[in-house]
């Protein structure tokens, strides 16, 4: 008699029919897809090995170079973005970099949404009131309770090409809200503060541009100053950091207080006074921002203007060109008897520290402006300058000891910089200044024999007054701006912005036969500025 067979050997998978055996294999493989895909959405880290090595085995080559492709397209978007954000960020105020090239990465998808890919709308910027260009109707979801998006329909803005995008977005940011971002050079703090002021309404916003920040290391974009520097002691950052974290304490609810209580705490208190909440406290802002920020050797510390110039030049440090341009962390003072002709050298009435210089404007934030902590704006070698303390900061000396200012603004800001005492003289100031030392010394030269004009407009103006034909052309343009103290490339650059036509009025111009066809277009298209392949996808779309 036969043994009978019992357990699995009772029925062999080899005895099985081909129809069978073809069943089995396929409800295994859906039945691991489907177990993989469960664990893959809570928690992959339960997941049986056997299941994790088969799906490992199947879909790894595919995913590694489906990552390679996508480090490539990002790297490309970055660098793209960057551009275009260094270009444009300082002329507005704004200090940081990494945290707007996150922002153009997270809000567009890495330029892959509609409203990026499409309309060249990086950073999600909706119309509002203000906005006169074009806009597109679209979907947006919004976060108005953690955790819970509504999903609803908004009008954003439309831009021509990448470029006016991230402009775009340098211009959304003007709004008086965002004013408390300029000037803000730690990420994570621009970040929160942007976030606060009510630009996104995700709960999870902050995350996840940090997050972005530190894979991609975007802090590489930022300057060398800009990462940490608005928490180093002892330093312009911190200087305008304390300044702008006082604006808004005022006499009326008292919290001017905190700030007369840090004056007074550091001793020995200058010629002995100790400073009375009654009293007028603008010099004493600066004192106490200067004593909270570690800055006492840096700042003569007073509670009068007269007695602080009387202080700044006994170290060295007092500018009395009214036509200087001053940095952030400089110290400047008013005097309202100016009459607005020749370097002023009347009796000081008022003070403040700059927050930063930009388009020929100086942004000061002043204690006791209207009896608060306020902000003030006026014209570079404007009325009612007294003068400047440009203040050694210590972050500014090297480790061996020597001054290393940045090289950077026109020959004549670079000039007046250097009659402040900023780059010293001699060999340090020619080892300095570097292959710009020839042209800002003679530019120095002419100051001092009083033979200099002086410019007294923005590069804005100037520019429309080379599209008008004011300035001539080509070397005698150039030749002429150098002469007056103009940045001739930055001149040039705002008049290639205005003179530019959008993408679509370019497009309708190749329609009409005006731009040539195949290479020859391309190649005119290319020399006048304008991007080939955008203007040809217009021209496609209005065809």
């Amino acid at each position: 008699m036969q043994g009978t067979k019992t357990g699995t050997n009772k029925y062999p998978f080899s005895k099985l029919k081909k129809g069978a055996k073809l069943g089995i294999i396929l409800f295994l493989v859906l039945s691991i897809t489907l177990y993989t895909f469960l664990y893959t959405i809570s928690d992959y880290k339960n997941m049986p090995y056997f299941v994790y090595k088969f799906i490992y085995v199947i879909t790894q080559r595919e995913r590694r170079n489906e990552i390679m492709l996508l480090d490539t397209d990002k790297q490309k978007f970055v660098d793209d973005i960057a551009k275009y954000v260094q270009k444009y960020a300082g002329s507005y105020g704004i200090s940081v970099h990494s945290p707007i090239i996150a922002q153009a990465i997270l809000e567009s998808g890495w330029g892959k949404s509609r409203l990026a890919a499409d309309y060249h709308n990086y950073f999600g910027m909706k119309c509002g009131t203000k906005w006169t260009g074009p806009s597109v109707n679209m979907t947006t979801q919004e976060e108005y309770t953690a955790g819970t998006l509504a999903t609803n329909k908004d009008n954003f803005r439309v831009y021509d090409n990448m470029e006016n995008g991230v402009k775009g977005y340098f211009e959304f940011i003007q709004l008086s809200r965002y004013e408390n971002l300029k000037g803000i050079v730690n990420p994570q703090k621009y970040i929160e503060t942007i976030k606060n002021d009510g630009y996104a309404t995700s709960s999870t916003y902050v995350d996840s541009l940090m997050q972005i920040i530190k894979i991609y290391n975007l802090t590489s974009y930022d300057s060398a100053e800009s990462v940490e520097g608005e928490d180093i002691m002892g330093s312009r950052q911190a200087m305008v950091a304390k300044m702008k974290s006082w604006i808004g304490k005022n006499e009326v609810d008292g919290s001017f207080r905190e700030i007369i209580d840090i004056y007074n705490s550091h001793t020995p208190r200058a010629r002995g006074y100790k400073l009375q909440y009654s009293d007028e406290w603008c010099a004493g802002t600066v004192s106490a921002a200067a004593i909270a920020t570690g800055n006492t050797n840096a700042v003569p510390l007073e509670v009068s203007c007269h007695y602080m110039i009387e202080g700044a030049k006994a170290k060295g440090i007092w500018v009395e060109i009214d036509s200087y341009v001053p940095q952030g962390g400089d110290i400047i003072l008013y005097d309202w008897q100016d009459s607005g002709i020749g370097d002023n050298t009347g009796n000081p009435d008022h003070v403040g520290v700059v927050e930063y210089t930009s388009g020929g404007i100086i942004h000061v934030i002043e204690g006791n402006n209207g009896e608060k902590v306020a902000r003030r704006e006026l014209s570079v070698n404007g009325r009612y300058i007294r003068g400047f303390i440009v203040p050694k900061y210590s972050n500014n000396t090297a480790s061996g000891g020597s001054s290393t200012p940045t090289v950077s603004g026109t020959i004549n800001e670079l000039a007046r910089r250097v009659i402040a005492g900023e780059f010293g003289s001699g060999d340090a100031r020619k080892n300095a200044l570097g292959d710009k030392y020839t042209a800002v010394q003679e530019r120095v030269n002419e100051i001092l024999n009083g033979t200099a004009s002086t410019p007294s407009k923005s590069v804005s103006e100037i520019a429309k007054e080379v599209l008008a034909g004011k300035w001539g052309n080509g070397a005698d343009r150039k030749n002429k701006l150098t002469a007056a103290g103009y940045n001739y490339n930055e001149v040039q650059a705002v008049v290639n912005s205005l003179n530019k036509k959008s993408v679509t009025t370019i497009a309708k111009e190749v329609i009409a036969g005006k731009w040539g066809n195949g290479s020859d277009r391309k190649k005119k298209l290319e020399s006048a500025g304008y991007n080939y392949n955008e203007v040809q996808k217009e021209v496609n779309r209005l065809l």
